[in-house]
C-alpha cells in the first residue's frame, strides 16, 4: 500500500526543496513565516499546493511538487508579447480574487464576466501558469483589451464554439491544462451543449471542475453537491448555475424570470455574494489597521464596511443589510436595505426598502474601481427623505 501524505508544512517544504536541487536550483530559500521558498527573484507560495496535495498517495503528492517547482524553469522563457500572445487563456475568478496584492502594479487584469465572477488573462507554459498583471501588460506594450482578445481566441482555437453534445449530466474535471472552466466563456460554446433538447445549465464550483446538467426537473441535490464543493474548495469560483437566454447568451440562472429553479439559482446567487463581500470586508478593514488607507482610494475616509446578510423568505431567498443612524458606511448592494435607528441601546427597525428604490432616491453612487460595488454613506436620511423611503417599503 502506497504511503499517505501526512507531512507538516516544514517537512513539505522539504520535499519542495529537494526537487528544487534535482533541477540544479541550489540557492533555493525557505520563509516559514511565509511559507514560501525564494529562488533568486521568483516567489514560490507553497499554501495552495499544500492544500491541493494533502491525502494524495507519495507518489502522485511528488509529482505534483516536480510540475510545481518546474515553473522556476518556465519563469527563464522570454515573457515578450510576441512570445507569449499564443500561450494566453482566459480564466474566471470570483472579484476578490488577489483583493490583498498591496502593490497596485501586481493586481491582476480584470473585466466583468457575470455578477461577482471576473474575467483575468493567464499564461499558460508547459508546467507553470502565472496570472497577467496590469505591470505585465505595460511591459509588454499593448492594451488589456488586446491581452483579453488574444486569449479568447486561443481558447476557441482550442475547444471551438460548438459545444459538448451529450445527454444527462456531463462531467469535466481539470488537471490544470485543459481550462474547462473558460470554455462557457467562448460565445456559442455552452448553447451547443447537451441533448439538443433540454436548455444546458452550467456549474464551476471550483478552477477545476465544470459541470452540465439539462435543465430538468429535479436539480436540487446537484445544487447542494456543488454548493458543497464550492465551499471546501481551495480555489473557489461560484456556487451559481448558469444557462442561456434565448440568444445563447451565457448568463445567471437567477436571471432567467419564472425559472422552475428560481429558488435555488437565489440561495447560490446570495451564497456568492455574501462570500465576497465577507471577503471584500475583511481586506477593507485589514488595509484600513495596516495603513490607515484602502488600496487604490487613498482619499476615501475610513467607514465601516456594512455586512450583507442572508435571509430566507417564502418568495424566495434575498440579502439585505442596515443603514443604521449615526455610523458611517460603506454599504454594499443588498437585493434590501433595512433602516434602523439606535434609542437608550436598542435597536429599532423602521422599515426596509428595496435597493434600486433606495439608490435612485438618496443618490447612491458606486465607490469607482471598488469591487465588489460599495457605496459610501457618511449621513443619515433628511426627515423629508426618510418619509419618501418609508413610502416605498416592503410590508411585513
Amino acid at each position: 500500500m502506497e504511503e499517505k501524505f501526512g507531512v507538516d508544512a516544514d517537512q513539505f517544504a522539504a520535499l519542495v526543496l529537494h526537487q528544487l536541487t534535482v533541477i540544479g536550483e541550489h540557492d533555493a530559500q525557505y520563509h516559514p513565516a511565509d511559507f514560501k521558498i525564494v529562488v533568486g527573484s521568483l516567489d514560490l507560495y507553497l499554501n495552495n499546493i499544500f492544500r491541493e496535495t494533502a491525502g494524495l498517495p507519495a507518489a502522485e503528492r511528488d509529482g505534483r511538487i516536480a510540475n510545481f517547482v518546474a515553473s522556476v524553469k518556465d519563469d527563464a522563457e522570454p515573457d515578450t508579447w510576441p512570445a507569449v500572445r499564443a500561450m494566453l487563456r482566459p480564466i474566471l475568478r470570483p472579484n476578490t480574487f488577489g483583493i490583498n496584492s498591496e502593490a497596485g502594479g501586481m493586481r491582476p487584469i480584470t473585466r466583468p464576466a457575470f455578477p461577482f465572477i471576473d474575467e483575468l488573462v493567464a499564461v499558460d507554459r508547459p508546467h507553470s501558469r502565472s496570472i497577467v498583471s496590469t505591470a505585465t501588460v505595460r511591459g509588454w506594450g499593448v492594451s488589456a483589451d488586446e491581452v483579453f482578445t488574444a486569449a479568447r481566441e486561443n481558447l476557441t482555437a482550442l475547444v471551438g464554439s460548438g459545444g459538448y453534445q451529450g445527454s444527462g449530466l456531463i462531467h469535466f474535471g481539470d488537471n490544470g491544462d485543459g481550462y474547462c472552466t473558460s470554455w462557457p466563456l467562448v460565445p456559442g460554446w455552452l448553447a451547443g451543449c447537451g441533448d439538443g433538447t433540454h436548455r444546458p445549465i452550467a456549474f464551476v464550483p471550483d478552477v477545476d471542475t465544470l459541470i452540465i446538467a439539462p435543465d430538468v426537473d429535479d436539480l436540487s441535490g446537484l445544487f447542494d453537491h456543488v454548493e458543497q464543493r464550492y465551499r471546501e474548495a481551495v480555489r473557489p469560483i461560484s456556487p451559481q448555475a448558469y444557462t442561456v437566454d434565448d440568444h445563447g447568451t451565457v448568463i445567471p440562472l437567477d436571471q432567467s424570470p419564472d425559472h422552475r429553479h428560481r429558488a435555488l439559482a437565489l440561495r447560490a446567487r446570495c451564497g456568492l455574494a455574501i462570500t465576497e463581500y465577507g471577503a471584500q470586508s475583511a481586506a477593507l478593514e485589514e488595509a484600513v489597521d495596516r495603513h490607515l488607507a484602502y488600496p487604490g482610494h487613498d482619499n476615501l475616509a475610513p467607514a465601516f464596511p456594512g455586512t450583507l446578510l442572508y435571509v430566507a423568505a417564502d418568495t424566495g431567498p434575498y440579502t439585505t443589510t442596515i443603514w443604521g443612524k449615526d455610523v458611517e458606511y460603506l454599504l454594499p448592494e443588498a437585493d434590501r436595505i433595512i433602516f434602523c435607528t439606535k434609542e437608550n441601546g436598542e435597536m429599532t427597525t423602521l422599515f426596509e426598502a428595496p435597493f434600486p428604490a433606495v439608490a435612485e432616491i438618496t443618490g447612491l453612487t458606486p465607490i469607482p474601481g471598488m469591487t465588489p460595488r460599495r457605496y459610501e454613506v457618511r449621513h443619515w436620511p433628511t426627515p423629508e427623505t426618510l418619509t419618501r423611503l418609508e413610502a416605498t417599503a416592503i410590508p411585513r
